[in-house]
């Protein structure tokens, strides 16, 4: 996983992103120092934070993200709904999810 750190660090400065993506995606994300997860938002990105596919999404620490609004997205059904299972152990403010044929939509403050 990727671009955590730097969403960590901001949190414990006091601050936090207004959204986080969340990419799940079964292809490699060719990393160069403009879309490099952990450098995004210090070049005036979004913050993003990428799951490779080899890693186990029920082993994955979302704690990061609790209390904020993330947009999930994967290409693949199967693990989308692994992603987004334990991602919502975290309670994160809002979830807005898509890939893979589903668009779901979390109420703010849901659980």
């Amino acid at each position: 996983m990727r671009g955590h750190e730097a969403i960590i660090r901001m949190r414990l400065a006091g601050y936090k992103p207004s959204k986080v993506w969340l990419l799940a995606l079964g292809c490699g994300i060719q990393r160069t120092a403009f879309n490099d997860a952990e450098s995004v938002i210090a070049n005036g990105g979004q913050a993003e934070v990428h799951i490779a596919a080899d890693e186990i999404p029920g082993t994955l620490d979302f704690r990061f993200l609790s209390g904020l609004f993330v947009l999930l997205q994967c290409g693949d059904k199967s693990r989308l709904r692994d992603v987004y299972s334990r991602l919502m152990e975290f309670e994160p403010a809002r979830v807005i999810v898509s890939g893979a044929g589903v668009l779901h939509i979390t109420s703010e403050g849901a659980k």
